[in-house]
């Protein structure tokens, strides 16, 4: 079951990868890969560090709330980027389903 949540989560994660890369303007990439690089690792280090698997799932899905408060931040200022940050933010909840699946 864990290996279907992992396949299920890295599918999810392509397919909102494909679907971001399609959409997204040069503009936006100043500030959306510093954003990715900082969540991704910030949250795959810390994966590694903690033993208690309610603690990674706190710090997972905590970061995934913050990550989507700042894609709000961004989207009012941007608009026109709101479909890149939605499917953006579709890949990283596939992300988190993937680890999610390879953690349990």
């Amino acid at each position: 079951m864990n290996r279907v949540v992992a396949a299920i989560g890295l599918g999810v994660t392509v397919m909102g990868v494909i679907a971001t890369l399609t959409t997204l303007q040069p503009e936006l990439l100043n500030v959306l890969i510093p954003i990715i690089l900082i969540t991704i690792g910030g949250v795959v280090a810390a994966s590694y560090k903690i033993s208690e698997d309610w603690g990674f799932y706190m710090l997972l899905w905590g970061s995934m709330i913050a990550v989507l408060g700042v894609f709000w931040a961004i989207a009012q200022y941007y608009p026109m980027y709101t479909n890149t940050l939605a499917f953006l933010y579709i890949a990283l909840i596939g992300l988190a389903v993937f680890l999610t699946g390879v953690r349990s």
